[in-house]
């Protein structure tokens, strides 16, 4: 069984700290607790940034997996990335369909949820398999992907079935917790290339100290992401909502819907 590594579980940890951070912000400006908005753009700003350590991160664990799967063929460590990329996007579905209706019900503007991160995170892991074997090189595909990303916004509109590349269709308002297939799956694949040098074959090539408290707080984080990803949306959003929900009882409204 191939070791895990502490600094790959702490970079993941702190990109989603940064995450839930946008989301409390996000989720703060829905319940229109926020009115003035420059520092929420300002942090928006930023989010793409966290997100993109966070994929690229994921991309770099498509690597470690075949070093905590030595023994078994390369048949067998594609079919447990299939599998989890099934059940990521599964999850994925499952809450944009919960969030979907939450927005019907409560914010009532529209804005709904079409594919979100963990449907793109679920896609893009499968996507990836076929490209595993470039290793580094995969440098190349990942840097076309990302280009395409970027060029593909120059198209305003176009039919739904394009909505998971980054195509909007006209008139829709931009989804929420929109993540498209072009540029992140070849942010993943960037991932890749970096995994396939620093750890070929899941293997750490560099000395790096051990832990400290704040590293190994950081790696428990890390180690966790998908269900803290689920639970902390959730449980922000039902305090926020309890917050409303008391301070205009008591007269002294703090947000509302």
């Amino acid at each position: 069984m191939g070791e895990r590594y502490w600094e790959v579980d702490a970079v993941r940890g702190i990109s989603l700290i940064g995450m839930i951070i946008f989301h409390i912000t996000s989720l703060m400006v829905i319940f229109h607790m926020i009115f003035t908005l420059d520092w929420y753009y300002e942090v928006c700003r930023y989010i793409h940034l966290g997100t993109s350590i966070f994929v690229i991160i994921s991309g770099v664990a498509l690597v470690l997996r075949y070093g905590r799967m030595a023994g078994h063929s390369k048949r067998e460590y594609h079919v447990a990335i299939l599998k989890r990329g099934i059940e990521i996007f599964l999850i994925g579905i499952a809450i944009a369909v919960i969030a979907s209706v939450a927005i019907h019900f409560f914010v009532r503007d529209g804005n709904y949820m079409l594919f979100n991160f963990l449907q793109m995170m679920g896609l893009s892991m499968i996507i990836c398999i076929p490209f595993l074997w470039l290793g580094k090189w995969n440098i190349i595909p990942a840097a076309i992907l990302i280009w395409a990303g970027f060029a593909i916004k120059s198209i305003h509109t176009g039919p739904i079935w394009l909505l998971p590349l980054g195509v909007l269709p006209d008139g829709m308002f931009y989804p929420r917790d929109y993540f498209p297939l072009l540029p992140w799956v070849g942010v993943m694949l960037l991932g890749v290339a970096i995994g396939s040098v620093l750890y070929p074959n899941g293997v750490r090539r560099f000395h790096i100290p051990d832990a400290g408290s704040l590293g190994k707080a950081f790696s428990l984080v890390g180690r966790h992401t998908l269900a803290i990803y689920l639970l902390h949306l959730p449980i922000i959003a039902a305090i926020l909502y309890v917050i409303m929900v008391v301070s205009n009882a008591l007269g002294m409204p703090f947000g509302y819907l």
